[in-house]
């Protein structure tokens, strides 16, 4: 028994510290990329909107083949890749910086990015299946500690980046991310090395192209109510949230007068909310009752966006900041919430060789919301006002789980499904 727990846990220890230096090093290129373009190309609103859909239409466009390569690779070597992907964005970056500063090699980084982070979602998927196997708690304890570590690295990724920026170079800190992701590569090479391995059937000559097993993802979704349903949760969610995250900082700054160090407090309430959602998620309590915390997790955001708005009727900057701070934390909350429950009951109901391939065929599906939700959000800001737009995200975002209704049961620990 000793020897069985030391074979699962110890992948999934290397692959949580893999995730946790790849989201620093993720949350420093995000951070640092538009404020490169402002302050070293004057970057025109326009530019900034380009750059922050980049990494998510790169992901759509791409997607499809990507969940194809994470089949043929399985869970830790997509990682591996993915992060290698990740040191070679920030790097051409921090070179350019020193050598010929070029806004076109910012744009081909987050391009880069895109296509790295979901491979490597895809991956994690696969692998903490293959690790920790179908069972639901295990799985919800599983896909916690990740997403904990995710969020801890998070905070800590954007005060790293401030810090490094405030007191270097943009090229530096682009630096520390390169290396930030160089250690997740190391990491997640372990993990590809200490993965128990399993005999892999021989691909058919039909197979040998990368992008058939991705549109046998997407057909076994499509053909799987369960599936389905929860992809189009998420398209629908993805969508109203993008219009809402494409003016919060509008609205925080030009409506609402906040200060960075306001916008700080917000984000480490949001960043609080998140740990307490990943346990949560962990809990006994949150396995019973997966269903109805899935549907409450994806519906609050609405509420909380609509307490957000309040915070403009109030002259006080404290009454403010705690108006918008407070949602904040119940935001994050939700949302690590809703993703540990998705990734848990999207393992649990899909094929073992098919992991990957579903779970970058879903994020492919769920981007597909992003792209025109930032480019509508942005348009009724402009037409109309910010406020309109948080109040189109609050509509929508409040009926996101229509789609889970007339859906009767939630996975439970299964048999392993077959493809």
């Amino acid at each position: 028994m000793a020897t069985t727990q030391k074979r699962t846990f110890h992948p999934v220890a290397l692959l949580t510290g893999a995730e946790f230096w790849g989201a620093i090093g993720l949350q420093i290129a995000l951070f640092v990329a538009p404020l490169i373009a402002l302050k070293i190309f004057d970057a025109t609103p326009m530019h900034i909107a380009a750059l922050n859909l980049t990494e998510s239409a790169a992901a759509l466009v791409f997607g499809l083949a990507v969940a194809g390569f994470v089949g043929k690779l399985g869970g830790a070597r997509a990682i591996t890749f993915a992060n290698a992907l990740r040191v070679l964005s920030c790097t051409i970056v921090a070179v350019s910086l020193y050598t010929q500063p070029s806004l076109w090699i910012l744009f081909i980084a987050l391009f880069l990015l895109g296509i790295a982070s979901l491979l490597n979602e895809a991956g994690v998927n696969t692998a903490v299946v293959e690790f920790v196997g179908r069972d639901g708690k295990s799985l919800n304890r599983a896909n916690s500690l990740l997403r904990t570590s995710g969020v801890l690295s998070e905070l800590g990724g954007i005060g790293l980046g401030g810090l490094v920026v405030s007191l270097l170079t943009f090229a530096t800190t682009m630096w520390v991310g390169s290396f930030s992701f160089a250690v997740a590569l190391v990491l997640s090479l372990m993990v590809w090395l200490a993965a128990p391995t399993k005999a892999r059937p021989a691909p058919e000559p039909c197979e040998t192209d990368t992008v058939r097993p991705s549109f046998n993802g997407l057909r076994f979704i499509w053909n799987n109510d369960f599936l389905k349903r929860l992809t189009l949760t998420s398209f629908h969610f993805n969508f109203f949230s993008s219009i809402f995250q494409a003016v919060f900082i509008i609205y925080c700054v030009r409506v609402l007068d906040f200060e960075p160090w306001a916008l700080a407090v917000v984000g480490v309430a949001g960043g609080i909310g998140g740990l307490v959602g990943a346990a949560l998620a962990s809990t006994p309590f949150a396995e019973t009752h997966a269903k109805r915390l899935y549907c409450l997790a994806i519906t609050l955001p609405g509420v909380s966006i609509l307490i957000m708005l309040a915070a403009q009727l109030f002259s006080n900057v404290p009454a403010r900041i705690t108006l918008v701070a407070l949602p904040d934390f119940a935001f994050g909350l939700c949302m690590v919430l809703c993703i540990v429950l998705f990734n848990t009951a999207k393992q649990q109901s899909s094929p073992d060789s098919m992991v990957g391939d579903i779970a970058a065929t879903e994020r492919t599906i769920a981007l597909g919301g992003e792209v025109p939700g930032f480019l509508l959000g942005g348009a009724i800001a402009t037409v109309i006002s910010v406020q309109y737009s948080m109040a189109a995200a609050v509509v929508g975002i409040l009926f996101s789980a229509v789609w889970m209704l007339r859906l009767k049961h939630w996975p439970e620990t299964p048999a392993p499904v077959v493809a």
